[in-house]
């Protein structure tokens, strides 16, 4: 057990640089820099370890649940109503740390918890903690294939306090630059004057990117469109239509950031209106829904690269159509507001070799796990003991199971190309 729990917080430590810890750290800072004036070291460190033990909680449990039952605690918050509510709360943040107004606890709470945390102005200890649980939720590495293994063992062991224990030192480890930067944010950040208020600002304008890419993943509206208007905001913000009234070089620098920002927002804002979906090439054209059949001049439907099932006998006619076809059979489990799902239809899934292989050599077919509620999709998620997205399972040409563990987690074209590959032999 003592190699587990070990191994858990060096996988944490590793973690460190991975969008499972990356956007926490932009919360944590906007925290402890609204402090203010009443800043100190050893406020801005209680305040992070605030954070993190909060956000240990959520894995502790998530540990346990999937100890004892085998299912994934983060899945369930991943819905409209958690992100949405989520993200409204980053905005509010950010706002507050523009000054539009200020965020803290009725006097009467604040005066009782002043008086039992030896000096800790504010009152926001609770609420900081609060805030980790919610962003480990929502935030953390619910698809990483090194949290996916841990939570394996834990699965395949029937262990609950194993899996609690083994999550809550992979938490820690993650902790481990949170906690570091409440360690030199007394120090480091300054405390007063217009200095403070401009850092203030900036941890506002990264709160605020922490909600759009947050909201982002509901597809309730274009993320182009998001960040198009967000970069014009921010533009007219660094004064890029004002006139320069001072010869100031740091004026200068911010204008001229402010130029590009309005540029690249416009793009944004005319890729998002033709309907692209890519940050790094907005203006390019989209492969059309319908292709034109050369012959009759006639639209006919794009086909998809995964075919949607949506019971056991679903699945069970596209096994025998595989075995009929001497082809084997890929599931890809995914959710509709999952990241990686995400990303894995913006890069890998969009890769022409990728396409051939699949289309020529496999049966693909796909479940959505978005509705926890859905009794057909979870005797198929069950039957196969699902319990993260992405997913997938492989299934050889005779139809027999290629390996007893699902494959979890974002993989590259050229990776994803070699794991197909692989399963055809």
């Amino acid at each position: 057990m003592t190699e587990l729990i070990f191994g858990s917080f060096i996988a944490g430590l590793l973690l460190t640089f991975t969008p499972c810890v990356l956007p926490m750290v932009p919360i944590i800072s906007g925290i402890i820099v609204g402090q203010g004036e009443s800043l100190t070291t050893r406020k801005a460190v209680i305040l992070s370890l605030s954070y993190v033990l909060g956000t240990a909680l959520t894995y502790t449990l998530m540990g346990a649940l999937a100890g004892a039952t085998g299912e994934q605690l983060q899945s369930y918050f991943q819905n409209i109503w958690v992100i949405g509510s989520m993200s409204l709360v980053f905005v509010f943040m950010a706002l507050s740390m523009f000054g539009l107004f200020t965020v803290q606890l009725p006097s009467f709470i604040q005066s009782k918890l002043n008086s039992q945390s030896g000096g800790i102005k504010g009152g926001s200890l609770p609420m900081v903690f609060l805030l980790g649980m919610i962003s480990a939720l929502i935030l953390g590495a619910c698809v990483s294939p090194v949290l996916i293994s841990f939570l394996g063992v834990a699965i395949a062991k029937g262990d609950a306090f194993l899996g609690a224990i083994m999550m809550f030192a992979m938490a820690m480890g993650m902790g481990v630059p949170l906690i570091l930067l409440g360690f030199g944010a007394g120090k480091m950040l300054p405390k007063a004057g217009m200095w403070m208020d401009k850092v203030k600002y900036v941890f506002g304008i990264l709160l605020m990117a922490v909600a759009i890419q947050l909201f982002a993943t509901l597809n309730l509206v274009s993320e182009l469109l998001l960040w198009g208007v967000f970069a014009i905001i921010l533009a007219i913000y660094f004064g890029a239509i004002d006139t320069l009234k001072e010869e100031d070089n740091f004026q200068k620098f911010l204008k001229a950031l402010g130029v590009v920002l309005l540029i690249w927002g416009t793009v944004l804002v005319v890729g998002a209106a033709k309907g692209n979906t890519s940050l790094m090439t907005p203006l390019k054209e989209s492969n059309p829904a319908l292709i034109t059949n050369t012959t009759t001049n006639l639209p006919i439907q794009k086909k998809e690269l995964f075919s949607e099932i949506y019971t056991m006998d679903d699945l069970k006619t596209k096994q025998a159509e595989a075995i009929a076809e001497e082809k084997p059979l890929i599931i890809y489990f995914y959710t509709e507001y999952c990241s990686v799902c995400k990303r894995l239809k913006e890069t890998t899934y969009k890769d022409a070799n990728i396409k051939e292989m699949l289309s020529e050599n496999y049966v693909a077919i796909q479940l959505n796990m978005t509705d926890k509620s859905n009794q057909e999709m979870l005797e198929v998620k069950q039957h196969f003991k699902i319990f993260g997205t992405p997913g997938f399972v492989f299934f050889d040409a005779e139809g027999d199971r290629a390996d007893d563990e699902a494959l979890y987690g974002y993989q590259g074209p050229e990776e994803f190309y070699d794991t197909l590959d692989l399963m055809m032999e």
